[in-house]
Parts: C-alpha cells; structure tokens; sequence
C-alpha cells in the first residue's frame, strides 16, 4: 500500500493511473479502471499490467509501484506496444488464460488498458458495458465432450478456421459445438443446462434473471431429441425451416432443428446448428 501525491492512499496495483502518480483524487472515472482491473484478474487470475517490466524490478517499492502503475502502464497485451509481455515462468495464468477467452471479451480489455489509460475521461468501459459482456460470455459458455470443462464459443475464431471450432484448452480434445439460438444481435449456445431469460427476449428488460423463460430439456421417450421448453406465461409461434407454423403453448417444446425460428412475442430467436 502507499500515498499518492495527493496523499491519496490506497494499493496501487487496482488504482488508476492518475491516481498513482497524485494527478487526480478517486472519482467515478477512477473506479471505472479499478473494476476493469479486478475483472481482469478475476478471469485471467493475472494483473493486465504486470509483465516484463514488473519481472525486471528486484525491489516491488513504492517509486516502482509508481512506475509500473502510475507513470509509465502497459498492458500486457498491448497490440501496439509489446515491451511488456507476460514472461513465462512468471506469469504463466495471463499467458494460459488469455487465449481461452473469445475476441470479444479481449477486444474490451485492450480498450479498457489502452484507451482507458490514454483517455481516462473518455476511454474506459462503464458498469453497463461490463454487465453485457459478461452476460454475451455466459451466453458463449459451451462444454467439452471428453473432459466436460467449460469452452467459449468465438464466432470470429469459428470463421477464421472455415467452422472448425478446435480443441478443448484444458485436455485439447476435438470440441463440438451443440445447437444455438440468434436473437438479434445476441448467441446463445443451447447446452444440455441452457436456460433462457427475459433479457434475452425482450429488450425492455435488461440483465433480467428473475426466472427462465425458456430451458432445453430432453425429449421424455427419445434421449436423441432435445428440444426448447416454453417455461414462461406466453405463447410461442415457431415457423420451420420448411415453413410450417405452429403454436408452443406454456409448458411444451419446440425441437432444436437448424433454421427453426422462434417468436418470443417481439423478439425472434433462429435455430442454427
């Protein structure tokens, strides 16, 4: 722990860089960087700025605490600036981590400790933004079918390798994607545990969790089927891919055929498989 200029104290490490070199008191803009910082060592169990230069320091004092998070940050996956890298050895979890996740997440961690760093008072990502993240991230999660551990599904890294969508990071087994559901601008990868909620259906009601609205579920007499359980008050209106449509009252399913399309109300999802 140590004193800014302003005599400000606090732990370095999760205080933005104003604040570290004494230019600035903590405010809402400040806070911002520090839960940019606790979400990133929340999912890559590393500090996005500890890397070569913080390897370099014999002596972790205030005057280099200063430097490496106040004077002069880089982030560790700088696209443009690649002076400190995690080391390996040292900060094995950055480099392990940081390749799971999809390039989405990773898009707003640069944003988050380049712009945010440059451009504090316009730069950093808010509270809201981080919340849809994590939600789209929820929504990507998908599972291993040798070793059952969590995959990310990653429709940039899917196109770029022609709809293969590679091997499980933790056991590299062959991953296989199961059926999805586009509503809009959102993806949701429909595992054998999915549940769907308001906010995915309707857009008046963001981060809306109180209860599913939908859920897949097993056919009860075909294990092979699975299918979309309307769990919620309201009807569907689902239209195959060959065109037929039909009514889902509350309580009955739809199967999980490619190009099936759901009406939630306003909201249309889109079977893709």
């Amino acid at each position: 722990d140590g004193a800014g200029v302003l005599g400000v104290l606090g732990t370095p490490r999760f205080m933005a860089p104003e604040v570290v070199r004494g230019d600035a008191f903590p405010s809402t803009q400040t806070d911002l960087f520090s839960l940019s910082v606790l979400i990133f060592y929340m999912l890559m169990v590393a500090h996005p700025l500890e890397g070569e230069k913080e390897a370099a320091i014999k002596a972790l004092d205030l005057p280099a605490m200063t430097k490496i998070y106040g004077k002069e940050p880089i982030f560790i996956f700088d696209p443009n600036d690649d002076s400190n890298r995690p080391v390996p050895g040292i900060h094995d979890n950055a480099l392990a981590f940081w390749r799971i996740y999809p390039q989405f997440l990773r898009d707003i961690f640069i944003r988050a400790f380049t712009f945010g760093i440059s451009d504090p008072n316009n730069g950093r990502v808010r509270e809201s933004e981080w919340r849809v993240e994590m939600i789209r991230l929820r929504d990507a999660i998908f599972y291993c079918p040798n070793c059952s551990l969590e995959n990310f599904y990653d429709s940039n890294a899917l196109k770029a390798s022609g709809g293969n969508p590679g091997l499980c990071w933790a056991c590299a087994a062959a991953l296989r994607l199961p059926p999805r559901i586009r509503i809009g601008k959102s993806v949701v990868m429909l595992n054998y545990n999915t549940e769907l909620y308001p906010h995915h259906i309707d857009d008046r009601k963001m981060y809306d969790f109180s209860a599913p609205a939908a859920a897949v579920s097993k056919h009860p007499t075909n294990p092979n089927i699975w299918g979309l359980k309307n769990v919620s008050d309201d009807k569907w209106v689902v239209t195959t891919a060959e065109g037929s449509i039909k009514d889902v009252e509350p309580e009955r399913s739809v199967s999980l055929a490619l190009g099936a399309k759901i009406q939630f109300g306003e909201a249309i999802g889109e079977i893709k498989l």
